[in-house]
Parts: C-alpha cells; structure tokens; sequence
C-alpha cells in the first residue's frame, strides 16, 4: 500500500497528490491529522475514499477491530479450535480471578457452550456500574452474572446483520455506506443484536476462524451494528437524535465491547461531519481517561487507545495519554507479567 501511494504522490499527472502525500505520511508518522486532511480534499471523489482506505489499511479500527484480549476469549479459542479438530472437549465450569466484559462472556458461552463461570470479584470500578447514567442499555445484571438488557433480535435482522457484516471494512467510511441496511432496522433488533451476539454467517471465512479465533466474529460483529445505528432515524437532527442518545450511552455505559464499538461509529460521523469532531474527540478521551484511571485491568484499554490516536482532532495530550496506555499494553504481553491488581486468570472449577 505504502508504495502504491508514493507513486502516487510522486506523479506529476496525478490530481489528487496533496492527498496522496498525507496518506504516505499518516502510513509513515501516524498522525491523524494527515487522515483528516486527506478525508477534506477539496476536490473529493472515489479515488480520495480509496486512498483513505489505503493510508488506514491493516490499521485497529480503520480497517479491523482489535482482536478479543480477555482471558476467557482466550479459553474459548482454546477450545473452539480443539473441538474443530475432532477433540471432544467439555467444560462444566470455570472461575475468573475477576469480572470481565459481559459480551466476552457471552462470546465465550456462545462457543463453549452453557458453563457455569464462578467470578471471584469485582474489583473497583465495579464493571457492572455505568461510566455515565443513560436511558439505553445493552447489559443489566442479576448479582454476578449479566443478562440482556434488550429482546432477541428478530431472524430478519439476523440476515441483514449476515449479509452486511460478513467481512472488515475497508474503511470506515465505506463501512458506513455498507451498513444501512441494519439502519433500517427496528432500535429494538439494533439492540438485541448487541446483546445476544447470533451465530456468525455459514460461509468459508468464518468457517475457517472457527478453527483458531471463533470469539471474532462477535467482537466484529458489535462494530457493524453500532455503525447501522448510525443510520437509524437519520430524519432526526443529530443533537436530539436517537442516533446520538443511543451511541452516547452505550459509549459510556457498563464496561464491554459494545463502549468501544459504539465509540468507533461516532468516530465515524466524526470523519463525515466535521462539527461533530470536537464533540466526539472529547467522549473519546473521555472514554479512555476513564479507563485508564481505573486501578485495575481494563480489557478494552488498549482498544480505546487505539481508537483515540485515529479520532479526528486527537491533540497532542490525547496521543500522549493513548500511546502510555498502548506502551504498557505491550510491555505486558512482551516483557513482564502484569502486576496483581492488573492480572486476569481464569481456572477450571468442579
């Protein structure tokens, strides 16, 4: 991709070269400000889209959601794979050292099947209390264990969640014109989609994910609908939207996938509508402040560092606070064990 775009940056025939050189450099340097330039060409047309898809591509959030971290994603790879290679493997139950986010939970029975998990605590901040008070849910509890908030989506939006949601998007501006059709659907489907996480589509990428990460496709499949909810309603205007009141609760509601997913379609509108940039780059660090002053392990940190250094606007306090979080997430995986307060272990119960 990289020089693909140099060539076209180099090319004295080529129209759009500005363009062209803020994506080589985003591609070099990282910084959002290119992509937004490249996003505002004067002169936009299909080849500006495509090379904003090229200057993001292989990059969280632009072109893939961050793969599930949770330990008990893990497991349940764990034994998706084995199961897919003949292994007859069962569990009757297991116990976190502590809570993890509902929809990893989800995603974990939704493969491994109906077993019982034991939490041993709820360290502070408790994950089941919201960030911020809000009318929309996708999570309620019942004590330890977390329920839907929301009905089951109807086999209707099922289909439509199949057939739009199939792969990443190249971007996510062409991921927002790829995801109207769930915008057409009832809010009560958009939620219920969220809550219930259906089984992925029967085709052959899927298929084969089943045998080494099968948590995938719920955790991209979150990304998809928030990004339908974005269309949802679009008659109302944006400060008193649905849309809006919809994906600002979920955004800082209980702590799950669904925060960042609902944070990546605003971010979204962020890129479309630049007098939303302000506004959104603010919940964004918002987010990510929040998490990172927990004195805890927050399983979507990482992720929401990501999203902050490519929300349009991010400033230079912004990029600093995400590229600490980012810093120590690798120095966990690479170098050292994590301290006790930020560790994450699961074991077999019974």
């Amino acid at each position: 991709m990289g020089a693909d775009l140099r060539r076209l940056a180099d090319d004295p025939g080529f129209p759009h070269r500005d363009a062209a050189r803020h994506a080589v450099r985003f591609r070099t340097a990282g910084d959002v400000a290119d992509l937004v330039a490249l996003h505002d060409d004067p002169h936009p047309c299909g080849m500006t889209e495509v090379m904003f898809a090229m200057a993001g591509s292989q990059r969280p959030w632009l072109n893939w959601v961050p793969m599930p971290s949770e330990a008990i994603c893990n497991l349940a790879n764990e034994v998706g794979s084995r199961r897919a290679q003949g292994e007859r493997l069962e569990l009757t139950g297991l116990g976190l050292s502590a809570a993890e986010p509902a929809s990893a939970m989800t995603a974990f029975r939704r493969v491994a099947g109906p077993v019982d998990i034991g939490i041993a605590e709820f360290p502070a901040p408790d994950i089941r209390m919201t960030v911020r008070p809000g009318r929309y849910a996708v999570w309620r509890y019942d004590g330890t264990e977390p329920l839907p908030a929301a009905p089951p989506p109807s086999a209707a939006a099922v289909q439509v969640l199949h057939e739009v949601a199939g792969e990443p998007w190249p971007s996510p501006l062409s991921g927002y014109l790829q995801a109207e059709p769930l915008g057409g659907l009832p809010l009560d489907d958009l939620l219920g989609l969220l809550a219930h996480l259906p089984e992925p589509p029967d085709t052959p990428r899927w298929q084969h994910l089943a045998k080494s990460t099968p948590t995938y496709w719920y955790r991209l499949m979150q990304p998809w609908v928030c990004l339908g909810i974005l269309h949802h309603a679009k008659d109302e205007p944006w400060p008193t939207s649905t849309r809006r009141s919809v994906l600002v609760d979920l955004a800082f509601g209980v702590e799950d996938w669904v925060a960042d997913a609902a944070l990546f379609a605003l971010v979204t509108s962020a890129y479309r509508e630049p007098h939303l940039r302000e506004e959104v780059r603010g919940m964004v660090r918002a987010r990510l402040d929040a998490a990172v002053a927990a004195n805890r392990l927050v399983t979507i940190e990482e992720s929401l560092a990501q999203l902050m250094i490519v929300t349009p606007g991010c400033r230079a306090d912004d990029r600093a606070v995400a590229t600490a979080a980012l810093a120590r997430a690798a120095q966990n995986d690479e170098e050292e064990p994590a301290p006790p307060q930020k560790r994450r272990r699961w074991r077999r119960r019974g």
